[in-house]
C-alpha cells in the first residue's frame, strides 16, 4: 500500500469559466467531467499527461486572503489498485482520520481526507491503468 505519484490538482478559482479556457488553451486538456451545484461548479480537465481540476464556490469571492475561494483545493495521489484504495481506506479508519469515499468516479475512484492542518488530500485509483509517475502539473 503506498502512494506511487501525485495524479492530479485541483484549483480552486474564481471564475470558472475563464479558467477552463485559459488551462484548455495552455495545456491542452479537454473537460472529462464536470459538476454544476449551487454551492459550487467543478470541471475535471485531462490530456495525456495531466489531470486538473477546477472548482468555482458559489459565492463572491472576499477582497482579503481566503483560501477557500482561490488557490490549491487538494492534491490528489495515485495508487494501484483499487484494493490498495480499500486498504487505505482501512488504514485512515484505524488512525481515527476521517474521510469520504472511496467514491466511484470516471476513471475510477478517490478517497478524500485532510491533514491535521486541514489540507485536503485525496488518493486516487485510475481504472484506465493511467501510468504510475505520470506528471500532472
Amino acid at each position: 500500500m503506498k502512494a506511487t505519484s501525485i495524479h492530479h490538482i485541483a484549483l480552486t478559482v474564481t471564475n470558472l469559466d475563464r479558467s477552463e479556457a485559459w488551462y484548455r488553451d495552455l495545456f491542452g486538456v479537454e473537460v472529462m467531467l464536470s459538476e454544476h451545484g449551487p454551492a459550487r461548479r467543478a470541471l475535471v480537465m485531462r490530456n495525456d499527461a495531466i489531470t486538473i481540476g477546477l472548482v468555482q464556490h458559489g459565492r463572491e469571492p472576499s477582497t482579503g486572503f481566503d483560501p477557500t475561494v482561490t488557490g490549491l483545493d487538494h492534491a490528489a495521489f495515485t495508487v494501484t489498485s483499487r484494493a490498495d484504495l480499500d486498504e487505505w481506506a482501512d488504514e485512515l479508519t484505524r488512525r481515527g482520520i476521517a474521510y469520504s469515499g472511496p467514491i466511484d468516479v470516471p476513471p475510477g475512484a478517490i478517497l478524500n481526507f485532510k491533514d491535521p492542518d486541514g489540507i485536503a488530500l485525496s488518493l486516487f485509483w485510475d481504472r484506465d491503468g493511467s501510468p504510475a509517475g505520470r506528471p500532472s502539473g
